[in-house]
């Protein structure tokens, strides 16, 4: 009896985590699913990535639809496709209809061509990056940029700045390699120390106005864990802006 109800629970999870999420036609490899929320730009090497030997690999994403590509070790390899596209009988991924974006990775670093559609699948940018060193850029729908910025060995090399589809700057961040230091938003600005003691993983201070050095101090959020941090509901919608 415990070994049937335990099946059934298997099946049941089997179906919610290996779930079709859009139409293609076939893919013979494990698929996966997560939900990457706002993070279409959070592509860093080091990324925390299933590794379960080969599979195809899906990823969703809140703006843009889903990418499309294969991950091997837990890094992502070869072509990825983001917009209408899927996995033939071999697990390649290919076009099915409109794709918004190109890319081509090694051992989890972009490398090789990069492309940006337009809704017409025009090219709007081209480049080429060499082992994750290159010019990131990202479009609104409208081909007005997203954002901008330096990369190398795939990481940020600059201040991050974020635009709106009207071409106003609506946030600011500064990374250290793949690590969030400093945001700036339109209501408040958030400082992340990572490690501050022995007994706290991350304190995030969060500042009035746009500014840390002119913006008064409002409070710090405080976390003992990693898995503290990333399972709180308010860090989710607020913090991991």
């Amino acid at each position: 009896m415990k070994k049937s109800i335990f099946l059934i629970i298997i099946v049941i999870f089997s179906s919610c985590v290996f779930k079709r999420i859009t139409p293609f036609k076939e893919s013979p490899k494990g698929m996966a699913f997560i939900n990457a929320g706002s993070y279409r730009y959070a592509d860093f090497p080091e990324e925390d990535s299933p590794n379960w030997g080969e599979l195809s690999y899906i990823e969703n994403f809140e703006e843009g639809g889903v990418r499309y590509g294969k991950i091997i070790d837990g890094y992502k390899e070869g072509k990825w496709l983001s917009g209408d596209a899927g996995f033939d009988t071999l697990g390649n991924v290919y076009a099915i209809g409109g794709i918004w974006k190109e890319e081509y990775f090694k051992h989890g670093l972009r490398d090789s061509i990069f492309r940006q559609f337009d809704n017409d699948g025009k090219v709007i940018y081209e480049t080429t990056f060499k082992m994750g060193t290159g010019l990131w850029k990202e479009f609104h729908d409208n081909r007005k940029v997203y954002f901008e910025a330096y990369t190398k060995d795939g990481y940020f090399t600059d201040t991050l700045r974020l635009y709106n589809k009207e071409g106003k700057k609506f946030e600011k961040r500064l990374y250290q390699k793949d690590v969030l230091v400093y945001y700036a938003g339109n209501d408040w600005s958030l400082r992340y120390r990572y490690k501050p003691n022995d007994n706290t993983y991350l304190e995030v201070d969060s500042y009035e106005l746009k500014n840390l050095k002119q913006g008064s101090f409002r409070n710090t959020f405080s976390y003992k864990t990693k898995e503290e941090f990333e399972n709180d509901h308010f860090a989710k919608s607020t913090l991991k802006r």
